[in-house]
């Protein structure tokens, strides 16, 4: 298990999309100069949706870039959180249009060994009337659906599960957790380049499989893009 903190981002009102990437990249470069923070980063990638979407899952239009940090814990995120709120935060006004509108705090699961830089994030909520247990089950058979699928789960260089940590009334640290993540669940379906994706999205059992979503996710909760993956610290994975 990893603690990976994901969200979406847009640009500010009046910068194109490409003053938005060189600002984001600074932004990562400014983030690397405060020891503190950077030091507790194990990992730290930009992932920018194609730019032309045409073809890919519409929400791929809509944001502007996806921040995923990697720790070695919640309690090692927990710990800089001063830091990344007087330190680093005050400089994402430069570059975004407000606070991220979508994100996923939490445990990370690698069901196949993440090689690919093109990814396909679906971001989702639960469906409420699911009890806990049914959602474990009805994910895992998800997961096994995808790795065993022709066509998919074959043209995939990796896969990975991050999980919003839950809400525990008796502890402060999973309290603030809660508070962080506005999707409960965040699906990542790697790729080795986008002829190979396009080839896996446009198949029958990738349809079949989104289908399957709608028995444990909110259907209209569910942002969908594609992007392609640039890394500022650590490995693709």
């Amino acid at each position: 298990m990893q603690f990976h903190s994901v969200y979406l981002q847009r640009r500010r009102p009046g910068d194109s999309y490409r003053d938005f990437q060189r600002l984001w990249r600074s932004h990562g470069d400014y983030a690397a100069s405060v020891p503190a923070f950077w030091s507790q980063v194990e990992r730290y990638v930009h992932n920018d949706p194609v730019e032309d979407a045409a073809g890919w899952p519409p929400d791929t239009a809509l944001y502007d870039g996806i921040g995923e940090l990697f720790y070695t814990s919640y309690a090692n995120w927990l710990s800089i959180r001063d830091v990344m709120w007087h330190q680093v935060a005050p400089d994402e006004k430069r570059v975004f249009g407000g606070p991220p509108p979508i994100a996923v705090r939490g445990e990370r699961t690698i069901h196949q060994t993440p090689l690919g830089t093109c990814k396909l994030f679906t971001f989702a909520k639960y469906r409420i009337d699911l009890e806990n247990i049914d959602r474990d089950a009805l994910v895992a058979q998800y997961v096994t659906d995808t790795l065993a699928s022709e066509q998919f789960g074959e043209r995939l260089s990796g896969f990975t599960v991050t999980r919003a940590l839950t809400h525990d009334p008796g502890t402060e640290m999973n309290q603030m957790a809660q508070t962080s993540s506005n999707r409960d669940i965040l699906f990542i379906h790697h790729f080795d380049n986008d002829d190979r994706a396009r080839s896996a999205l446009s198949s029958a059992p990738h349809a079949q499989l989104e289908c399957a979503q709608n028995s444990f996710l909110e259907w209209d909760s569910r942002i969908v893009l594609f992007t392609h993956g640039w890394v500022l610290k650590g490995e693709m994975g």
